[in-house]
């Protein structure tokens, strides 16, 4: 990730690598403001290089184990450790149909030299509007654990991401895991559109959940406005179902009521083009299953 950097080497920083999440807890209180915590590296040296950010200590917490686990919750929820890789999360099988949206857009985060080393948890927390996961993560109603001096919170990724690098997160805090709450016939599918960089310049997760005799639609937008944004008049258009003509309801829906915004990777007119076009795609391919 460039966004067109002339520096070619990091500012000087101390490098921790703490052991346990307990040391890394007395890292963050030791050197406050001015330390960064790193899971994938990714985004956070990125910035560095870019003179984003400059702090002086780097506290590495992709060794600390019980950061690294994937562990499955009663009646079929899914806690996903801050320390786990986006190619760790698709390999180790445990993305099935239930949770299909978050799959499709892992699959396609970036390239697979980057997905080996970035984290789910790293992919919100950058809080960069034109990635892939946060829209299928609120789509699937999942929440952030994270513990600091004060103890432990849970906090909905809806609400965690507050702007472009700003997040739901004390300076002493640390994001310990994503956790996907149990949903018995829910299924979902993710389309996005990309012009020749890693970023979507427009995306939509969807997720439909059996209600009884119903399923109840969810639907998220990303990488059109500053934070992702929930669509209920799309929702609404497919509330009695998939049928073409829903389906062209909900396009023209998100063309209207979708807010997008211009910045340099493309303009709010045509983004508002592309939500349409991705509307259209996704609930398609749903329709057809």
């Amino acid at each position: 990730m460039s966004f067109g950097s002339a520096y070619t080497t990091l500012p000087d920083f101390d490098y921790h690598k703490p052991k346990t999440l307990e040391e890394a807890l007395d890292l963050l209180k030791a050197h406050g403001d001015e330390a960064k915590l790193m899971g994938g590296g990714i985004g956070l040296i990125a910035f560095m290089k870019e003179r984003l950010m400059s702090p002086a200590h780097v506290i590495d917490i992709k060794g600390i184990a019980e950061l690294r686990e994937i562990t499955g919750l009663p009646g079929g929820g899914l806690r996903i450790g801050a320390g786990v890789s986006l190619t760790e999360l698709l390999e180790e099988g445990r993305l099935g149909e239930e949770f299909g949206v978050l799959r499709e857009a892992v699959s396609r985060v970036a390239d697979p030299m980057i997905r080996r080393r970035a984290t789910l948890v790293g992919n919100l927390c950058e809080a960069i509007p034109w990635v892939d996961s946060p829209p299928a993560l609120i789509a699937l109603d999942a929440s952030v654990e994270c513990v600091g001096p004060k103890g432990r919170r849970s906090i909905p990724v809806s609400s965690f991401i507050r702007g472009p690098v700003d997040i739901d997160l004390e300076s002493d805090e640390i994001v310990t895991a994503v956790v996907i709450p149990p949903a018995r016939g829910r299924e979902g599918a993710f389309e996005k559109f990309t012009a020749g960089s890693e970023f979507s310049l427009a995306s939509v997760a969807v997720v439909l959940t059996a209600e009884g005799k119903k399923r109840v639609p969810k639907v998220v937008y990303g990488a059109v406005n500053s934070v992702p944004a929930r669509s209920v008049e799309v929702e609404d258009a497919i509330r009695d179902g998939l049928t073409p003509g829903s389906i062209r309801k909900a396009a023209q829906a998100a063309l209207e009521k979708v807010e997008c915004f211009d910045d340099v990777l493309a303009s709010s007119g045509y983004r508002k083009h592309l939500v349409r076009v991705i509307t259209t795609r996704v609930l398609g391919r749903m329709m057809a299953k």
